[in-house]
């Protein structure tokens, strides 16, 4: 009699322990699939934004923005480097260098600093007009602009001669953060 009692007592404890490991082996795969499909979600999950001043919404996810958020940032940074005068260059350029990883701020500081030398000598102010923006490949987009310097002493604007001009932008967006690789002047070929 004893002996059946205990042999049932301890087919009654097998099953319980067999019942709770089984119970946590599926509580651990549940918590796997449940890390894995947030994990997922959040870093494909894309987020539709409407800037304020710009009249197209954008997509972007955790590692990319699609063509309308690179055409945006291009002419936020067009505007930062383009629409300058000599009391505002300044803090145009620190503000598109901010932008610049520092592997790259130098070679661009140097053709900014170029430039303000420029601006600030002789007294320009340029505002610019966009004819066009390609997108060459993603992250690289071809800017037409056309440049309308003028210069002042204080009371007589004189408008100079206005330039044509292509600047190439190479942008990277990782992490939601936009980051200006390049931004260079295309020089047209000159055929002799």
């Amino acid at each position: 009699m004893k002996l059946d009692i205990k042999r049932n007592r301890d087919k009654y404890l097998r099953y319980a322990f067999i019942g709770m490991a089984a119970y946590c082996i599926a509580a651990t795969l549940g918590n796997i699939l449940s890390g894995s499909l947030a994990w997922h979600f959040a870093t494909r999950q894309k987020t539709i934004t409407t800037p304020m001043i710009f009249n197209q919404p954008f997509s972007s996810d955790a590692s990319s923005a699609d063509s309308s958020a690179m055409t945006m940032f291009a002419l936020s940074f067009l505007y930062m480097r383009l629409n300058v005068s000599p009391e505002n260059i300044d803090g145009q350029q620190k503000l598109l260098l901010g932008y610049v990883p520092a592997e790259s701020r130098n070679a661009l500081k140097k053709a900014l600093d170029v430039e303000a030398d420029r601006i600030k000598k002789g007294g320009i102010t340029w505002r610019y007009d966009t004819r066009a923006l390609r997108m060459i490949k993603p992250g690289v987009i071809d800017a037409d602009v056309v440049l309308h310097p003028s210069t002042t002493n204080g009371n007589i604007t004189t408008d100079l001669k206005e330039q044509a001009r292509t600047y190439q932008l190479r942008m990277s967006y990782e992490n939601g953060i936009i980051r200006l690789l390049d931004m260079t002047e295309l020089v047209p070929a000159t055929t002799n």
